[in-house]
């Protein structure tokens, strides 16, 4: 009984507050990583619904279920950088997360084409997971400060909240369903910044690694770039004129790697979302925005990734690049840049008024190409984007006088 009794309590015993100061910068678990890797599964899945739904109903779907899927992911991220989650019970958790997110990614298709019962059971489940981390949570003893307490009961309640309204959504045929769904990412976005930026006290780690694991899911989504330029090559033969469309569209990705990594800051989160300074009221916002900014830039290099393989595909079979592959091509890497330039912008170390106004003109071209770029090739398309995002970092590094070439080594 005893051997069985240590298991049992090894088990259920709550997560803790992730509690290590650490010399250098926390780093994502290997399960974190893995989990990253799987959640990747459902982005390829929206990139793939994108592609087959070029149309402005389809771009409008695309923003709506990626906001949705990408809203799981930095809940649960979000909990395993406030938790230590090496526990038995913790990793349980998430390995039945992972195996919800492959559920989820199949589900992705047909969430707007009558499966969005299996769509909602899909986040359901996972909001369920997530939920019961937050309740075992609850139990923690070294939550002694009462202002935490109170906020982790509050989080909890928002959390028990958001997913009943998911559970609900299961008995309410279409259209009741969507505006259900609706309703939950509206209840809990403005209820964790109502609560972020309510309480002064807030449960918080002794070291963050919230900003690595934003970068890392940037990493991962900037593949789907790379995995358009594969994807356009294997339709053509090689060809000096191949190879030119090819580089040019690599270089596109390259560039988008570097525009984001430039000024990419480990420590972001903790300065402005942790700040426990007297200046946390003007921090935590810009942090919120930080944070939140991300689902753009991470939206926008999906679909710019879509853009690629579809352009390729044009230029290859000698095709013109219709409206729906210009707009999400030139679309998705104008709305890539708007959220990497707003979360750069409300990082401590913000982008100066000139390199403001450069992206901002960057965005607008690109926005002009994507309405009114349809008399020219896709190889004349890919030139113009290419130099002008190369154009960009170029500007950037000589108006700012600081070396903005990304960290090519780890932390």
């Amino acid at each position: 009984m005893g051997a069985i009794g240590h298991l049992t309590r090894a088990w259920w015993r709550p997560p803790r507050v992730y509690s290590e100061v650490e010399e250098g910068i926390r780093h994502a678990t290997w399960l974190e990583l893995f989990f990253d890797l799987v959640f990747v599964v459902a982005m390829a899945q929206l990139g793939s619904y994108l592609h087959h739904h070029l149309t402005v109903v389809g771009f409008l779907r695309f923003a709506g279920l990626f906001a949705i899927v990408w809203w799981v992911w930095l809940g649960v991220s979000y909990f395993a950088d406030v938790y230590d989650t090496n526990d038995p019970m913790s990793v349980g958790l998430i390995v039945a997360a992972m195996f919800g997110v492959i559920f989820l990614s199949q589900a992705i298709p047909g969430a707007l084409h009558g499966g969005s019962f299996a769509f909602a059971a899909a986040v359901f489940l996972l909001r369920g997971f997530l939920t019961v981390s937050y309740l075992r949570a609850r139990h923690l003893r070294n939550h002694v400060d009462p202002d935490e307490r109170r906020f982790l009961t509050t989080w909890i309640w928002l959390e028990i909240l958001v997913t009943v309204v998911w559970g609900v959504s299961l008995l309410v045929p279409e259209p009741g369903r969507f505006g259900l769904w609706i309703a939950a990412c509206v209840v809990g976005v403005a209820g964790l910044t109502v609560v972020y930026l309510s309480w002064e006290t807030i449960i918080a780690p002794r070291t963050s690694h919230c900003s690595e694991r934003l970068g890392l899911l940037t990493i991962l989504v900037l593949g789907e770039t790379i995995l358009g330029v594969s994807v356009g090559i294997s339709v053509a033969a090689f060809t000096p004129a191949v190879l030119l469309v090819s580089a040019l569209g690599f270089a596109i990705a390259v560039s988008a790697w570097w525009l984001y990594f430039a000024r990419y800051d480990e420590r972001v989160y903790e300065r402005t979302l942790l700040a426990r300074s007297e200046h946390w009221r003007k921090r935590r916002p810009r942090g919120i925005v930080h944070v939140y900014s991300h689902v753009l830039v991470h939206a926008g290099i999906v679909a710019a990734g879509v853009g690629i393989a579809v352009a390729l595909e044009a230029a290859f079979t000698g095709h013109s690049l219709g409206a729906g592959g210009r707009v999400a091509l030139c679309g998705g890497l104008a709305v890539f840049i708007l959220g990497s330039g707003i979360s750069h912008w409300m990082a401590p170390a913000s982008l100066d008024g000139r390199a403001v106004a450069g992206r901002a003109s960057v965005v607008a071209l690109f926005g002009l190409l994507a309405a009114f770029g349809g008399p020219l090739s896709p190889t004349a398309l890919f030139g113009l984007l290419a130099l002008s995002m190369l154009g960009l970092i170029a500007f950037e590094g000589i108006t700012s006088g600081i070396d903005v070439a990304p960290t090519v080594t780890e932390g």
